[in-house]
């Protein structure tokens, strides 16, 4: 039991520990860690669910700020069968957002994603709390697999919309996740080399959300909170060029970090003193403060941070003239990230493995049951085959009907939104008459193919006849489905076609696009159709809603 607690009565040793380990608490993260796990002992003891459910999601929490990803995924794995009360669903939702993080950030992918999806089925029945905590568990997962944009769009959104009617806790957590993600994208742009006014606006913007998060941090003094949140801005305005602004702050949140045990903020203070010292032509001082961080992590810690000090030593060592030193620190920086890329390939393959294609394998390794599968397997494929459009691949009308048979009443008892889209290819008959039908049926495998490649494997995407497709968008409002709708029609204008019928030659696609209600298939056919006549009235390669 930590020394803190005071020895009384159970009840009473039971509330100083929640208050020792509380989200609020100045202690230190281990013995605030440590407290947890004592309160949860005890209210098991007491036979208290609810403190006992309170302490569990709290202990997930402080294995988070800890960076023990790991064991967070595992305590939130625990935690969350003690957290099924109505009165409970607040907890519950934070040990989501801390699952979603945490998993993210140890490249477990399918339960990162899991957490987060039942973030927002419970954000559809609570408050804008809840909606920006679910928000910024998918940009976490969103990020950690390698699409920090799609994290972006989606965090500021919900800040526009949610934000201001969520409390300070999650606008404060918010604003600082914007601003990790502004960060890791800002490094990704540096490393290729990026137009020097897409990296001045990212800055910018990154600057503004660290802004606003430190701005909130005085309702909220906790350590746990002010480490992240300053080192954050220090690290922006060293971008930024103030190297005395940087200095200043980033060794006040070095002592801070240090003094409460943060050590994985303590870790990335020192990363970026070593990049504060580099921009000093300062390469000694950077040195040793990279070759410090590599030493005390060893195996521990955040690999990204890792790979900065890596990358700060191979610098530094480079303005040095030590070379070959250089190239050895380069080269496990290299290494490292690839391993990092490799874990993330690997995650989200594993992820998107079919259920039904595992089960297959089953069954063919089961000789006692293999003509059982052949004839399930001859039936489901003639199933398949009779919604399946033979030319693409994608499902034809029959098999929207099918599938729209029940999105639709579904997302009427539930109130969910749905939308839904036509396309049709541009000019596509001159397209025939110029080049011929066998160029116009590769024009339509292409389309289909960046259809696919475009949605989500829960989107429907049909070949309704012709040049014309039809996409079906479960849980997406119509703003959402604007914005993929767009993003498609630009990736169809820019796709390099020129392999088909000379370097100038472009296709374009025209969209229409409606929502429920009514969540009827033929009203919505009908509404998407008129859209889409508009938008080819209105000169064509556009969306109109």
């Amino acid at each position: 039991m930590p020394p803190d607690l005071p020895q009384v009565d159970l009840d009473q040793q039971l509330e100083a520990a929640l208050a020792l380990g509380g989200r609020a608490s100045t202690a230190a993260p281990e013995a605030a860690l440590a407290a947890c796990v004592v309160a949860m002992n005890l209210a098991a003891q007491l036979q208290r669910p609810i403190e006992h459910g309170r302490a569990a999601e709290l202990r997930c929490l402080h294995l988070g700020r800890l960076g023990r990803f790991t064991e967070a995924v595992a305590a939130a794995h625990e935690a969350l069968p003690l957290l099924q009360g109505s009165d409970q669903q607040g907890e519950r939702c934070a040990v989501l957002r801390t699952q979603a993080i945490a998993a993210s950030e140890a490249h477990a992918f399918e339960t990162a994603l899991g957490a987060a999806n039942e973030l927002v089925r419970l954000a559809r029945d609570r408050d804008a709390s809840t909606a920006l905590d679910a928000a910024m568990a998918l940009a976490a997962c969103f990020e950690r697999m390698g699409d920090p944009w799609q994290a972006e769009r989606v965090l500021s959104n919900a800040l526009r919309v949610h934000g201001p009617n969520a409390n300070t806790h999650l606008n404060l957590a918010a604003n600082n996740c914007l601003c990790v993600i502004g960060i890791g994208m800002l490094h990704r742009l540096l490393d290729s080399q990026a137009d020097d006014a897409e990296l001045q606006s990212l800055l910018l913007h990154t600057r503004a959300a660290a802004e606003r998060a430190r701005e909130l941090l005085e309702q909220s003094p906790s350590p746990a909170h002010r480490a992240p949140v300053l080192g954050n801005l220090a690290e922006v305005m060293l971008h930024q060029g103030d190297l005395a602004g940087s200095g200043v702050l980033l060794h006040q949140v070095l002592d801070l970090a240090q003094q409460h045990g943060l050590q994985a903020h303590a870790w990335r203070m020192c990363t970026s003193l070593a990049d504060w010292h580099l921009a000093q032509a300062e390469p000694e001082a950077a040195l040793a403060l990279a070759l410090g961080v590599i030493q005390e992590m060893g195996a521990h810690g955040q690999q990204q941070t890792a790979i900065r000090a890596r990358r700060s030593a191979y610098r530094a060592c480079r303005a040095l003239g030590r070379l070959e030193q250089a190239l050895q620190h380069l080269e496990v920086a290299e290494r490292e990230e690839r391993r990092d890329l490799t874990r993330k390939m690997r995650a989200q393959s594993e992820l998107f493995v079919s259920r039904a294609e595992a089960q297959q394998m089953q069954w063919q390794a089961d000789d006692a049951r293999q003509e059982a599968q052949q004839q399930r397997q001859r039936a489901a494929e003639a199933a398949a085959s009779a919604e399946r459009d033979p030319l693409t691949g994608l499902g034809n009308r029959r098999h929207l009907e099918r599938r729209c048979a029940e999105l639709l009443p579904a997302a009427q008892r539930e109130q969910r939104p749905l939308s839904l889209a036509q396309l049709d290819i541009d000019h596509f008959k001159s397209i025939n008459d110029r080049y011929g039908h066998a160029t116009g049926d590769r024009v339509l495998t292409l389309l289909a193919q960046l259809l696919q490649d475009s949605m989500r494997t829960s989107d429907v995407v049909v070949r309704q006849g012709g040049e014309e497709f039809v996409i079906v968008l479960p849980d997406t409002d119509l703003s959402a489905a604007a914005d993929v709708c767009e993003r498609l029609r630009e990736r169809v204008a820019t796709h390099p076609w020129g392999q088909l019928g000379g370097p100038d030659w472009q296709v374009t696609v025209s969209i229409g696009l409606a929502t429920a209600a009514p969540y009827e298939l033929a009203p919505l056919l009908d509404v998407a159709d008129s859209a889409l006549y508009r938008a080819k009235r209105g000169g064509r390669n556009r969306l109109c809603v």
